[in-house]
Order: C-alpha cells, then sequence, then structure tokens
C-alpha cells in the first residue's frame, strides 16, 4: 500500500474588525483555524521584520521605512505566512492545535 504525502495549504487569512488576523488550513480533508495575530498581522510582521533588518542586515530607519513602504510589507506578510503553513506542513506539527 502506497501512502500518499499530504501537505498543508492555506485556506484563507482573514482579519476581524478586531485586528485578529485567523489563517484557515487544510491538510488532506481536515482544515483548522490558528490566529496568528491578536493586534493586526501587519504590526507583528512588522516588528519581526524591523528587527531582522536592523539588527541583522544593518539597514537604517529610512531604508526599512522605504523598503517597507515599497513592497516590502506585502512580501513580508506573505513569507510570515508562508512560513507558518510550512511548519504546519508536517504530521506531528499539525496535530498540536484544535480542529475547527
Amino acid at each position: 500500500m502506497i501512502e500518499t504525502k499530504l501537505h498543508t495549504e492555506l485556506v484563507s487569512l482573514v482579519e476581524t474588525a478586531y485586528g485578529e488576523a485567523i489563517l484557515i488550513m487544510k491538510r488532506g480533508e481536515e482544515e483548522k483555524k490558528l490566529v496568528i495575530a491578536e493586534c493586526g498581522l501587519s504590526d507583528v510582521v512588522y516588528e519581526s521584520a524591523i528587527d531582522y533588518y536592523l539588527d541583522n542586515e544593518h539597514w537604517t530607519q529610512e531604508h526599512f521605512d522605504d523598503y517597507w513602504e515599497n513592497g516590502g510589507e506585502d512580501k513580508e506578510i506573505d513569507s510570515y505566512v508562508d512560513g507558518v503553513i510550512d511548519f504546519y506542513d508536517d504530521d506531528l506539527t499539525w496535530e498540536e492545535f484544535e480542529t475547527l
């Protein structure tokens, strides 16, 4: 019997009026949701990205602001969401959180 390798896929990403970012993922036939930000996804990603670029890449605040305002915000949010999906693309990790 050949087992099919399941992959975790993005179903949707919704930001509520309260600022919660809720990621819905699917693996096989099972869907699960995960709150990835409680106060706005952009704010969460901004804090992570600015720390990385200023500390590790030695960018100036001005350089980072220019990057963020000219497409960097969308790029970093996409990368953040992709990272979460990749993290849960594993049978053991997938079982860590509650189903819908």
